[in-house]
């Protein structure tokens, strides 16, 4: 299950795939069904999006300027963010990579 976020203090503790996006974005629309699927194939991790217009604390917390942007977060630690359009694969490869020895 995807989660809004619209408090910083959501993503303080835990593992988390965090989605920053706007309403107006096409691709950040394009996204949504992949983050969905995600979701589904790897529970372990909670899938979060943050409207950066609802939650402006956690986009300035994070220093997110563009949409979408797509970050790891552990305990709120950065672990990895990349911009624009992203593959489930990469998406998927991308939790593997900071992750899988946790999820194990």
């Amino acid at each position: 299950m995807v989660v809004e976020v619209t408090n910083l203090e959501t993503l303080k503790k835990g593992k988390f795939l965090v989605d920053f996006y706007t309403a107006t974005c096409g691709p950040c629309r394009v996204m949504n069904p992949i983050l969905e699927e995600v979701s589904r194939e790897m529970p372990e991790v909670q899938v979060a999006k943050v409207e950066m217009t609802r939650c402006p604390d956690a986009t300035q917390a994070f220093g997110v300027h563009c949409v979408p942007t797509v970050m790891l977060l552990q305990d709120s630690k950065v672990h990895e963010v990349c911009q624009g359009l992203m593959s489930k694969a990469n998406i998927r490869s991308m939790v593997q990579r900071h992750f899988a020895p946790a999820l194990a």
